[in-house]
């Protein structure tokens, strides 16, 4: 649901912009919606696939959604003043720091980590399954 939804709401943002020749404000929320709806449904669709069904598994992947809208949300509601000799966040202008940390480190460390021990916890690791399988 998750993932085809994330899809019609960036199909819809980018039909809007075409429509309009400048993207409304709500194709832009639109967008935003559908970019962090989309990485979200297919972590889920993968762990679903895998027969993993946790509570920690969900409540990691609505966090994630929450971070990934916020972290857009955010860099969409500044003020596009922003230019040459604005204020930096750790050596970056403020609006792209938000978006490469926000959508870029942050999932790149929390979600490795959090997949592989929900995994390992729930006894879904194929080289341990056929381990019993050979005894």
């Amino acid at each position: 649901m998750l993932l085809i939804g994330g899809t019609i709401a960036i199909g819809c943002a980018y039909v809007a912009t075409l429509a309009f020749g400048a993207p409304p404000p709500w194709a832009n929320w639109l967008l935003a919606l559908g970019t962090a709806s989309t990485p979200v449904g297919l972590f889920t669709l993968g762990a679903v696939t895998r027969g993993v069904h946790s509570r920690r598994l969900a409540l990691l992947l609505g966090v994630l959604f929450v971070v990934l809208f916020a972290s857009f949300g955010a860099a969409l509601a500044m003020a596009p003043d922003e230019g040459a000799g604005g204020p930096l966040f750790v050596g970056l202008p403020v609006r792209l720091a938000i978006v490469f940390y926000g959508v870029g480190f942050v999932p790149l460390l929390a979600l490795p980590m959090a997949f592989a021990k929900t995994f390992r916890d729930d006894g879904s690791d194929a080289s341990d399954s056929s381990a019993r399988s050979a005894s």
